[in-house]
């Protein structure tokens, strides 16, 4: 079987494994179940003629609309083709020496930071800490560190890091001239105020990212933002930046998506109580150890020797292998949150898998 390095691959997979693709159930990528939002969907069809025309190239409305999301100044946005985009032109603004990057963690800020010809330090998260950072990430803080990638809530684990922790890195970091970047992509589907976009302004190394593709399901459109209270650094960033790099399309969805609160809350709602009930489900199947979810997906270790992705691609159904993750192996998998009836079609089929396997 071919591996690729990121979930959302089920075109390339279906070709390369003889599938049909529009019968594959996708649970390698965390888009919300709900779909792109039918405010999104008409807006786009109403505005399909605007292609015919460039955007703004100040994006003006569309970093109003965000700013009004977010509830900061839209000065401080920095706009991307997609999240990875964001992060990728952060990364060649700096120019980073030394960069420190979780492990395990999205994949993209190690290529990212290979694509500069930077060196990666690799601060390991331990299973025995249920991959939580610990206090002793502040030990490889200092001057020969350029720059820091936290993703909150982490992928693939879900760990959420505390604010009082995030805080202590960035007053550290800020004495050794560290530019700390907090992914915030999949924060969205979680209530509560646990985002760091309010300490912007207070800390100048600090450089928020976030992806509406996930939120809003926009993964062909992409659009995403990075936000900064530095503006000299978001400058320096935006000059990477080639013109016109956001779409029509994907700036009729934010300024559209944004706005639609029924969507948001019957996300969040539709999302915590899917992701409990998978969660629970899992749990109570023999031979997996399944970590406690905060977003949309859940990491789980099986103890047996077999190939769950490449068994239930056999039923068309198609996971995430977390075995090119930096400090995991072929045990873990990671899972998206889909709709009810999907994640009822997942649980069951891993539970006949296992007993096969056991029972031959």
């Amino acid at each position: 079987m071919a591996s690729f390095g990121h979930g959302g691959n089920a075109k390339e997979i279906s070709r390369s494994n003889k599938i049909d693709y529009d019968k594959i159930l996708d649970f390698s990528a965390n888009i919300n179940p709900l779909g792109m939002p039918l405010s999104v969907k008409k807006a786009i069809i109403e505005g399909l003629d605007e292609a015919q025309k460039y955007p703004d190239i100040t994006y003006f409305e569309l970093k109003g609309a965000i700013g009004e999301f977010e509830n900061i100044n839209k000065e401080n946005l920095i706009l991307g083709n997609g999240a990875a985009e964001v992060l990728f032109n952060v990364v060649r603004g700096i120019n980073p020496k030394n960069t420190l990057i979780l492990a395990p963690t999205f994949s993209e800020y190690e290529e990212a930071t290979k694509a500069v010809n930077g060196n990666i330090i690799y601060y390991k998260l331990k299973e025995e800490n249920n991959f939580y950072i610990q206090e002793d990430i502040l030990d490889n803080i200092n001057s020969e560190l350029d720059l820091i990638f936290i993703c909150n809530p982490n992928n693939p684990t879900g760990v959420i890091t505390s604010k009082d922790l995030l805080v202590k890195i960035l007053i550290k970091s800020n004495k050794n001239n560290v530019i700390v970047v907090i992914d915030e992509s999949f924060l969205d589907f979680i209530e509560g105020n646990l985002s760091m976009i309010s300490y912007i302004n207070e800390y100048e190394n600090l450089i928020i990212i976030k992806s509406l593709t996930k939120f809003f399901a926009l993964p062909g459109i992409r659009i995403g933002y990075g936000i900064c209270g530095n503006i000299l650094l978001k400058e320096k960033i935006e000059k990477i930046s080639p013109a016109w790099n956001i779409n029509i399309f994907a700036e009729i969805a934010t300024k559209t998506g944004t706005l639609d609160e029924n969507y948001i809350k019957k996300s969040i709602k539709y999302i915590r109580a899917e992701k409990e009930y998978l969660y629970n489900k899992l749990k109570e199947i023999n031979q997996l150890k399944v970590y406690e979810p905060s977003v949309n997906f859940i990491l789980l270790k099986i103890h047996i020797k077999l190939d769950l992705k490449e068994e239930l691609l056999k039923k068309n159904i198609l996971i995430r292998s977390c075995s090119n993750y930096e400090g995991l192996d072929n045990s873990y998998y990671r899972i998206a949150v889909r709709t009810h009836e999907e994640n009822t079609k997942l649980v069951t089929d891993i539970r006949n898998i296992i007993e096969i396997y056991k029972n031959e």
